[in-house]
């Protein structure tokens, strides 16, 4: 089968229209209609159906498009590793980070790794959990997460490299904030919450707060948001006290000093591949991105934590 053929049905199923497709193609309708009819002489049966907004695919046709979705995917890829290839690097390595960290090491990161000559980095933001499956399914050759994720850890490396610990944070408005004693557990049990990392295991403790109230918003790789409702509520949120206050959008009196509440570790960990750690070039990445995590944690403020 013409792997162009799937492309161009791909593009028409995205598209939604023929018109639009052969725009994006570059060609005429009845030479964008024949490649169309040629793939249905092939299977056996329509691949489109026309609506009055315009076309949507068969079930088989539907089907074929995610196939021929991959093939653009992979023929963009192989374009730019020529690219890549021609501008000197040796290898491209994809590095999966979490929101917060991306958020608050952004210049530090950016910054270091532009200075990088041999390899190309591909960064992918996501939450911890969908970025762990990623890693075990070979999608990410190392991942920047917390150090502290319930998932089966069987086929990874993990190297602890950058200390932190949770914290209870406070919208602007809220009462809490000034206090010149500990917050108790009844004045927080009383407060609105939401959740920021749920579902990564990674945050959402406020059930450790006796009698403490359902959070009313959740949020999963993301992190605008979190920063938008602590500027403008006066809802709490668990999150990685360090890391926050680093983002220099959270002011350190807005983590509140609770009693009897514990502050759990929040580390910073770089996960890899133990099937692909052997490698040398991925060794050298490792040690490369070790390093600058090590040394950002040497030279980051600690906001008083105990680390």
């Amino acid at each position: 089968m013409n792997p162009n053929l799937l492309k161009q049905l791909a593009i028409v199923v995205k598209q939604g229209s023929l018109t639009s497709a052969c725009e994006q193609l570059h060609v005429t309708q009845p030479t964008l209609t024949r490649s169309i009819q040629q793939l249905e002489m092939k299977v056996g049966a329509p691949l489109l159906k026309r609506t009055r907004y315009g076309v949507i695919p068969t079930e088989i046709g539907a089907r074929l498009s995610q196939i021929g979705e991959r093939i653009l995917a992979e023929t963009v890829r192989g374009e730019e590793v020529i690219r890549q290839f021609h501008s000197g690097y040796k290898s491209e390595f994809v590095v999966g980070i979490d929101p917060l960290w991306e958020f608050a090491t952004v210049s530090n990161m950016t910054d270091y790794f532009m200075q990088e000559k041999r390899y190309a980095f591909h960064f992918r933001t996501g939450s911890a959990a969908a970025q762990i499956s990623l890693l075990q399914d070979g999608e990410l050759d190392f991942l920047l997460a917390p150090a502290h994720l319930s998932v089966s850890q069987k086929s990874l490396d993990r190297q602890i490299l950058f200390r932190d610990r949770s914290g209870i944070f406070a919208g602007k408005k809220s009462k809490l904030i000034g206090s010149k004693e500990p917050v108790t557990k009844e004045d927080i049990a009383r407060q609105k919450w939401f959740i920021a990392g749920a579902s990564a295991g990674f945050l959402g403790r406020q059930a450790e707060v006796t009698d403490a109230n359902a959070a009313q918003m959740a949020f999963t790789g993301s992190i605008r948001s979190v920063i938008h409702l602590l500027n403008t509520t006066d809802m709490l949120v668990w999150l990685p006290a360090r890391l926050a206050l680093m983002t220099q959008e959270i002011a350190p009196e807005q983590m509140l000093r609770v009693d009897d509440v514990t502050s759990s570790r929040r580390d910073i960990a770089l996960w890899s591949s133990l099937e692909h750690n052997e490698r040398p070039e991925v060794l050298k990445v490792q040690e490369l991105i070790s390093n600058f995590v090590k040394q950002l944690d040497e030279d980051s403020p600690t906001f008083g934590l105990e680390l």
